[in-house]
């Protein structure tokens, strides 16, 4: 998807002020050969680099939550009208935007346990068809047969997305979809790309 034009100037705006700081501290951040850590470290006494942390993060979730993401998901589950579909997003405001503008059943880490299992039955049962989940659904937690999974956002490891597919791609499935929608022009493409060659190296080995 594309950022909408406030989203990209506010993006481009972020990111310039980002590199700009690396730029001009890489050298002295990477002497202990990890970058974030260091600079972690260093922002708590030092208001640079505090606000450079700062405009990494916002930057970042433009991207992961951009507008045209709500659109897209609305456009997928009108095209798998007849499918079971999870859609997951790891950040719990998204989750809950989505749920309401659609109108669809949700659950996130702040659900009680009796409504989780309850909305997790009725989708088990089809009662419901479609279901939005944050990152409560990442592990320990027994995910109903789909056939399609669709991402929004999220940071994953591989092996988080490698558990994703699974919870789509189950026994006895035909076929099975895991849709991921990133935001062009963004680091959340390159980000994309490693973890599914990540994802693609343990499938291969396994």
């Amino acid at each position: 998807v594309n950022l909408q034009p406030e989203e990209a100037l506010r993006y481009a705006a972020l990111t310039t002020e980002w590199k700009w700081f690396v730029a001009r501290n890489r050298g002295m951040l990477a002497r202990g050969g990890d970058f974030f850590g260091e600079l972690i470290r260093r922002s708590g006494s030092d208001s640079a680099a505090r606000q450079a942390l700062r405009a990494h993060h916002q930057a970042r979730m433009i991207a992961l939550n951009a507008e045209a993401k709500l659109g897209e998901v609305a456009r997928l589950l009108a095209q798998h009208r007849q499918d079971k579909v999870l859609v997951f997003s790891e950040y719990t405001a998204l989750v809950d935007t989505i749920s309401r503008s659609l109108a669809l059943p949700s659950i996130t880490y702040r659900t009680a346990p009796d409504e989780r299992k309850r909305t997790l039955q009725a989708f088990r049962s089809g009662a419901y068809s479609k279901l939005v989940a944050g990152r409560v659904l990442n592990e320990g937690v027994d995910v109903p047969d789909a056939n399609i999974a669709i991402v929004v956002s999220g940071n994953s490891t591989a092996r988080e997305h490698i558990q994703r597919l699974g919870r789509v791609i189950r026994p006895k499935k035909t076929e099975a979809v895991l849709d991921r929608r990133v935001t062009r022009y963004t680091s959340e493409v390159s980000a994309a790309r490693k973890r599914r060659q990540k994802s693609d190296s343990k499938a291969k080995a396994a």
